[in-house]
C-alpha cells in the first residue's frame, strides 16, 4: 500500500498489487484478506474490490504484514494435516478397496492422463482421486476430512500442477498409490501417499518462497 494506512472505506490495493508489494503469492493474499475479514478489518464486496470496513480502527501496512505471516502459518499447518491423515487414509483403502472402488481409481487416472496429454490442469481429477481413495476405506468421517482438506490446499495444489512438471510429478505420484491398493498392500499405499504428498508439498512451498526470492534479488540489484 502507498500509505501507511487505510481509512474508513478506502479501497485496497488489488491481489496482485499486494503480492508484489509484500514479494508473497496471491495464494497467500487471498489468505490474509480472509483473517482480516474474520477480525472484521475489512469487507468484500461483490464486482467492487474489498474496502476498509466502516466502524473500526484504520487498517495499517503492520495489519496487513501480521494477516500474511498467519495466513503462511495456516498452509503450514494445512499441509501438515495432510501429511498425518491422507497416508493413513491410503493404507487403509488398500485394506478395504473393492472392485469398484479400483475402477473409480484407475477412471480418475485415465482422466488425469487425458488432462496432461491436452496439457490442462487436472485439478478436478486430482481431487476426485484422492476422494475416492478416501471412499474406499468405508469411512464416512475420514471422506469428510480428506474433502476438507483438499478444499483448504485447493488454490495452492492448482498453482502447483500448473507448474512445469507438476502434473507429471502428480500423475507418477498416483499411479504408485493406485498400484499399492490395487495389490492391497497397506504398508506401500501408506509409503506411496506420504511420497506423493511430500513432493507436492515441496513443490507447493517452492512456488510459494519464488515471489520472495525474486523480490530479494531485486532489492540487491541482482
Amino acid at each position: 500500500m502507498e500509505r501507511e494506512v487505510l481509512r474508513t472505506g478506502d479501497r485496497l490495493p488489488s491481489e496482485r498489487e499486494l503480492a508484489k508489494q509484500f514479494g508473497v503469492s496471491r495464494v497467500t493474499v487471498r489468505q490474509a484478506l480472509s483473517v482480516l475479514q474474520a477480525m472484521g478489518l475489512i469487507e468484500s464486496r461483490i464486482g467492487n474490490g474489498t474496502f476498509a470496513r466502516a466502524g473500526h480502527k484504520a487498517l495499517s501496512v503492520t495489519d496487513l504484514a501480521s494477516a500474511l505471516r498467519v495466513a503462511q502459518g495456516n498452509l503450514t499447518e494445512q499441509l501438515e494435516l495432510r501429511r498425518i491423515i491422507e497416508p493413513q487414509v491410503a493404507c487403509l483403502a488398500a485394506e478395504r478397496a473393492t472392485d469398484a472402488d479400483l475402477d473409480d481409481l484407475l477412471r480418475y487416472i485415465s482422466l488425469q492422463e487425458a488432462r496432461l496429454s491436452e496439457g490442462v490442469p487436472f485439478v478436478e481429477e486430482d481431487g476426485a482421486f484422492h476422494l475416492a481413495i478416501a471412499h474406499a476405506t468405508k469411512n464416512t468421517l475420514l471422506v469428510k476430512m480428506v474433502e476438507g482438506i483438499q478444499e483448504l490446499l485447493r488454490e495452492s495444489h492448482e498453482h502447483s500442477l500448473r507448474a512445469s512438471g507438476g502434473m507429471q510429478l502428480s500423475l507418477e505420484g498416483h499411479i504408485r498409490v493406485y498400484r499399492a491398493i490395487r495389490d492391497h498392500e497397506a504398508q506401500a499405499a501408506y509409503d506411496a501417499m506420504l511420497t506423493h504428498i511430500l513432493d507436492v508439498e515441496r513443490l507447493i512451498l517452492q512456488l510459494l518462497a519464488r515471489p520472495e526470492a525474486e523480490a530479494g534479488r531485486r532489492d540487491s540489484g541482482s
